[in-house]
């Protein structure tokens, strides 16, 4: 199963990238997420960090990030009895300001069952984020 969406911000890479990897804030632009922590917010968000996620209808889990390009790319993955989930966020610059692309692969022998029950909920959640994300770097101002 994947599902991808993409969204053209007006902001600088710089400025996209800065709201995207500060994922503690994540429930303040996005319904898409109830409650998110990070058990280490001191330290710089990189390969290696972990966060646990809340979202509606959905269990909590935990996330790791396995992928970093600083102000490219990051991927992160978590993992439940039979599957494996995995979310890319992509930045690339463009002549207006910046596009994104949120992808999400699940994987594993349950990965059918998972597109079955949550295959809509996903492409829901991934549209919320890609306007949370537009609304609040555009409406947001840049130091």
């Amino acid at each position: 199963m994947f599902h991808r969406e993409q969204v053209e911000i007006e902001a600088e890479p710089a400025a996209v990238w800065a709201v995207l990897t500060d994922v503690q804030h994540w429930h303040t632009w996005t319904p898409s997420i109830e409650l998110i922590r990070r058990p280490d917010p001191e330290r710089p968000f990189g390969v290696g960090s972990r966060v646990w996620i809340k979202q509606p209808r959905l269990r909590g889990a935990h996330w790791q990030v396995t992928a970093y390009e600083p102000e490219r790319s990051f991927v992160w993955h978590t993992r439940a009895p039979g599957a494996k989930t995995e979310a890319g966020h992509q930045l690339q610059a463009t002549p207006t300001g910046t596009r994104v692309t949120l992808d999400l692969r699940l994987t594993g022998p349950l990965a059918l069952l998972g597109r079955l029950l949550y295959g809509r909920l996903i492409r829901r959640y991934l549209a919320l984020e890609a306007l949370g994300l537009k609304t609040q770097c555009e409406t947001t101002p840049t130091a």
